[in-house]
């Protein structure tokens, strides 16, 4: 079976809108939109066409309602060896199902069609939808949960695949290994749970614990002997050091001979550091003298600069007054004949005004001849209106005086319907009794006096006078409850009577029937006057009126426009000729006087410039006697500077090295302080040696480490034993299990053949183990290391229950049972890296398995192509 087309009516985020998904194909199937599109909608929608009946009101089925309201459908297109077919179920209101062929023809409907259903699916769809379906949210294989649904579900998916494996590899009892097999294990078990736990390790308060307890608790004793052993041997041979250390340290000769060091770097550092103040103070005069010599130097350029910078500024205002002068003139001549432009211009727009004026009568007395046609037509729209306006208020003064409505029409039709039911019920449990007294007539409980024919609806006790009395029970027992529920039900029909304003249901039908004409009269009345008046009546009068002043105003001296349209043409052509000559002359004035202005300004700035430095530098005579008395002053202080540089040289050159001298001196400091505090040190350390040796010795160290070396060595050879004892038992079962494994294998053959492909497209070398109760796999190993599924990462887990999915969906396929594999935002805990391998995977199997995925995940999902699905929404 292939999913070609899912079709959704009036379900969840599509209330009143039909949802199609059309076009899936044979392979990957892509839906991928963004959340709150409605992708699990089509999950749940399909989950509910093959799961539930049509007339099912379970859970499931009413979280498929709009907020709405209203009855939810389904349709699936599918194709089969047996041809396409059309699956259509509606839920809640007016359930139904339906199965049509590619021509249309119904093959089954309601109960029959549900077992069309079971028959395409061989059996009904619980088991491949529970094992091939991933529900978003779903990280393993089955459902994780402790309700009731949840273990119903994983039962059903036990069962389904237990049929499937014996189907393709024999039943599951050839893989048990016999119950001697079974009883041979259980008794190996109980061996080594006396002695260990289910991990293997020794048990709490076994022989085995308390051997290896004891055996470390002996070591540790043994451990801390021993320590204690070599702290004293290390404690002796420490002291003997500390005492050899000391008298050098102490001896007089060595004392005085760091002090004799100390006193001599002393007297160094003192005479390097003397010798180093001196050359500091040469090294200043030195750099006051260059400052003196560079700052001469500086003088005698700056005032050059200044002399240069008179004779330029002289000659840049020359030039500056040429300029000025030459744009003065230019601005007057172009201004002379701008003005001649404009009075140009002027001329030719009044020409142009005057043709203008002329053509405006000629064109107003034309409009007036066409507002006259225009007259007539609104006075004619209008007169319709008015008519029809009366109309409409005359049709809802009548409307007005129907109360009713199709509503409060539906609710008498529901009442009479309930009232009518009741009758016919009470029709059929009333007994009709007789009476042909001639004599007292017959009397009820309540004194009432019955006489001939008489209806009795329910249990009543009835007095004939002259014979005794007679109980009559039509045989309901719930006469009295009915007479209830039919008064209820015509005071019901009363009150939707009165809603309505009419005296029976015959006259709310034509009370209604008249209210729908008046209806779609008022429609079709304020349809036609918006037609005729869109901006009411008043917009309609105005235009009238508007229209009756243009035709009466028609100016008598109106000439022919045709004949003076060429004419203005001809003048406005004139008029812009000219102001184009006027705005250029214009605008060559405009830029002449702003050249004359900038010549201007330029010319002033270069008066300023000259007065500014002339008054900086005052006559050239004074600058070259200023410029003559610096360069008197020039060869004394260059003679300084160099006198200063000799003593400098001379000094550095003699001087000792402070660095070496003060390095000298700490080094003496430092090695007479150290040889103190060595001194304090060895001592210390040789008290508390002496006093940890004299506690150690006491206890006799060395014959409490011999016993205990003994003791140990005891305890550790019990507990080797029991270690080998469980070491046999671990491998007899591992042996045992190894043998019932081999049998195992053939019955899961299929599925690891299938699934071992897959699996090393993501884990190369690695292998599924599957348990052979819940027949899925439980561990994964890789590097020789099984580790348990429910120890694995999230996105691991989500990728082995995906691999098995499609390893089992191609077990249905073999087995003539092939279902879609449908995955809703699935892999949503897998990494880059395997997700592109994990669509690998997907494409392996979509060469002969049709996969339907749905994503939120655009992006990340981009790679894995397929063919991309769009959803086809609808309005109802």
């Amino acid at each position: 079976m292939k999913l070609r087309a899912i079709e959704l009516t009036n379900l969840r985020r599509f209330a009143g809108r039909r949802a199609v998904l059309s076009d899936l194909g044979d392979g990957i199937t892509v839906l991928s939109e963004p959340n709150e599109f409605g992708k699990s909608t089509f999950f749940d929608a399909l989950h509910a066409l093959f799961f539930e009946r049509h007339r099912s009101s379970r859970a499931p089925v009413k979280a498929l309602q709009p907020h709405a309201g209203g009855a939810p459908e389904v349709a699936v297109e599918i194709e089969s060896t047996q041809g396409r077919f059309r699956i259509h179920k509606r839920f809640l209101s007016r359930a139904q199902a339906r199965i049509t062929d590619a021509q249309g023809r119904l093959i089954a409907q309601e109960d029959e069609a549900e077992a069309w259903i079971d028959r395409l699916l061989d059996g009904g769809l619980a088991g491949p939808s529970g094992l091939l379906w991933v529900r978003q949210g779903l990280l393993g294989l089955e459902p994780e949960g402790n309700s009731a649904a949840d273990r119903q579900d994983r039962d059903r998916n036990l069962g389904t695949r237990r049929d499937l494996l014996s189907s393709v590899a024999g039943e599951i009892d050839m893989m048990t290994g016999g119950r001697r097999m079974d009883a041979v294990l259980d008794r190996v078990g109980q061996e080594m749970a006396r002695l260990a736990t289910a991990t293997g390790r020794p048990r709490a308060g076994g022989e085995w614990q308390r051997a290896i307890e004891e055996a470390e608790r002996l070591s540790r004793a043994e451990t801390e002997a021993r320590d204690k052993a070599a702290r004293l041997s290390g404690d002796l041979a420490r002291r003997s050091e500390v005492t050899r250390m000391l008298a050098r340290v102490t001896d007089p000769e060595a004392a005085r001979a760091r002090q004799a060091a100390l006193t001599q770097a002393e007297e160094a550092h003192q005479a390097a550091r003397k010798h180093a103040d001196r050359l500091a103070q040469a090294e200043r005069d030195l750099t006051l003298a260059r400052m003196a010599e560079t700052t001469a130097r500086q003088q005698i350029d700056q005032t050059r600069q200044l002399s240069d910078r008179v004779t330029q500024a002289r000659e840049t205002l020359r030039l500056a007054e040429a300029r000025a002068v030459a744009a003065r003139d230019r601005a007057e001549a172009l201004a002379l004949r701008d003005a001649q432009a404009a009075e140009a211009h002027r001329q030719a727009g009044e020409v142009a005004r005057d043709l203008r004026g002329r053509l405006s009568r000629a064109q107003q007395a034309r409009l007036a001849l066409a507002a006259r046609s225009r007259v007539a037509d609104l006075t004619h729209r209008l007169d319709r209106a008015q008519a029809l306006q009366a109309q409409l208020h005359a049709d809802r003064a009548q409307r007005a005086r129907l109360t009713i409505t199709p509503k409060t029409m539906a609710r008498l039709d529901q009442a009479q319907t309930v009232l009518d039911r009741l009758d016919a019920r009470a029709e059929a449990q009333t007994v009709i009794i007789e009476f042909h007294a001639d004599g007292p007539l017959a009397t009820l409980a309540d004194g009432t006096s019955v006489e001939g024919a008489w209806a009795v609806p329910g249990r009543t006790h009835v007095t004939l006078p002259g014979f005794g009395a007679i109980s009559v029970d039509p045989g309901s027992g719930r006469g009295a409850q009915l007479a209830a529920d039919l008064g209820q039900a015509q005071r019901d029909v009363a009150s939707a009577l009165q809603d309505c304003g009419a005296a029976d249901l015959a006259d709310a039908r034509d009370r209604l029937n008249r209210a729908t004409r008046l209806d779609d009269a008022l429609r079709q009345g304020a349809q036609a006057l918006d037609d005729l008046a869109p901006q009411g009546l008043d917009a309609l009068r105005e235009a009238l009126a508007l229209a009756t002043a243009e035709a009466a105003d028609a100016p008598a001296d109106a000439e022919d426009a045709a004949v003076l349209e060429p004419l203005l043409t001809a003048a406005d052509t004139a008029e812009a000729q000219a102001q184009a000559q006027s705005r250029s002359a214009r605008e060559a004035a405009t830029a002449a006087g702003e050249a004359r202005a900038d010549a201007e300004g330029e010319r002033r700035s270069a008066e300023r410039a000259l007065a500014d430095v002339l008054a900086e530098a005052g006559s050239l005579d004074d600058l070259a006697a200023r410029l003559d008395a610096l360069a008197a002053t020039l060869p004394d202080l260059s003679a300084r500077s160099a006198e200063a540089a000799r003593l400098c040289a001379t000094l550095s050159d003699a001087a000792p090295d402070l660095t070496t001298a003060q390095a000298a001196l700490s080094r003496a400091t430092s090695a007479a302080e150290q040889a103190r505090r060595d001194a304090e040190t060895m001592e210390r350390d040789l008290a508390a040696l002496n006093t940890r040796i004299a506690l150690l010795a006491e206890e006799g160290i060395e014959e409490t480490l011999d016993e205990l070396s003994g003791q140990r060595a005891e305890a550790q050879a019990r507990a080797d034993r029991y270690a080998a004892e469980m070491a046999a038992l671990t491998r007899l079962r591992d042996t045992l299990e190894q043998a019932r494994t081999r049998q195992r294998d053939a019955y899961f053959k299929p599925v690891v053949r299938e699934l071992q492909p897959l699996l090393s497209i993501l884990h190369p070398g690695a292998a599924l183990q599957i348990d052979d109760q819940t027949l899925l796999p439980h561990a994964l190993t890789r590097d020789g290391q099984a580790e348990p599924l429910d120890i694995l990462s999230g996105g691991t887990r989500e990728q082995v229950a995906i691999l098995t999915r499609l390893a089992f969906a191609r077990l249905f396929a073999q087995a003539g049972r092939s279902v879609p594999v449908i995955l809703d935002d699935a892999l949503v805990h897998t990494d880059d890296d395997r997700i592109e391998a994990m669509f690998t995977a997907l494409h392996r199997v979509a060469t002969d398995q049709q996969v339907l995925v749905l994503t939120c995940r655009q992006r990340a999902f981009q790679s894995l192509g397929g063919t991309r699905a769009h959803v086809r929404i609808e309005d109802l």
